[in-house]
């Protein structure tokens, strides 16, 4: 594993979160700055092993439940 690589890549998910979560952010960048940020993170989870065990990966996709209109 690349040390440095991976201290890359923690650099620039910390930067990638200060622009994502930044109220000045203009909203068009917002769709893009969040895709890279997940691919980013999984690419760490990859890298320090944690992708492809038992644990889900922290940037996971899930299903919604049914919609309920009685519940409403």
């Amino acid at each position: 594993m690349n040390d440095e690589y991976l201290t890359l890549l923690r650099r620039t998910l910390k930067r990638l979160e200060q622009a994502v979560f930044d109220l000045d952010t203009p909203p068009r960048d917002l769709a893009a700055l969040s895709r890279r940020l997940l691919e980013v993170s999984r690419e760490i989870e990859r890298l320090e092993g944690r992708d492809g065990g038992d644990k889900p990966s922290v940037a996971v996709e899930v299903e919604d439940d049914r919609f309920d209109e009685e519940a409403v």
